[in-house]
Formats: C-alpha cells, structure tokens, sequence
C-alpha cells in the first residue's frame, strides 16, 4: 500500500530576535510543534551550556506569548514568488 502525502504543507514561522524559527506539518497544529519543538532543543542545549541563561529563554509553551507565529500553506508541486503562487 503507498502512502500519499498531503497536497499542501503548513509552514510556520516564527522570528525571534536571532533567529527565524520554522516549522513543517501537514496542519497549523503540526507545523506549530514542530517549530516549538525545535526551540526547545535550541533552549536546552543553549541552557546545558550557559545555565544563567535559563531564566531569560521562554519555554516553549511561553513562546507565542513573546513572538508571533505566522502560517504558510504550500501546494505540492506549486511554485511561489514570496507568499504569491506563480504555478
């Protein structure tokens, strides 16, 4: 059996103050975790190595409360000029 993959994908974004942070998911939800997921990993390892830090960097639940996320759909096989699909 083939798996078929979705016809568009979420991507969302999220600007901190160094970084842009994305995220890829099939829906809002998942693309939003996978960004909040990717922050955490960057906050620990951040923290692991400079523990006075660690009451500065938000937790990942706290993040949308600092920095917007924003949210992209793509459509597989679609071509796009900024947010602007030209194929």
């Amino acid at each position: 059996m083939a798996i078929v993959p979705p016809d568009s994908i979420v991507i969302a974004e999220m600007i901190t103050h160094d970084f842009i942070w994305r995220g890829a998911g099939a829906t809002c939800d998942e693309a939003r975790e996978a960004l909040l997921t990717a922050w955490a990993r960057h906050r620990a390892h951040v923290v692991s190595q400079q523990p006075a830090l660690g009451p500065t960097l938000p937790e990942a639940r706290q993040m949308q409360q600092h920095f917007k996320i924003r949210y992209r759909e793509y459509t597989r096989g679609a071509g796009y000029r900024d947010d602007e699909r030209l194929v």
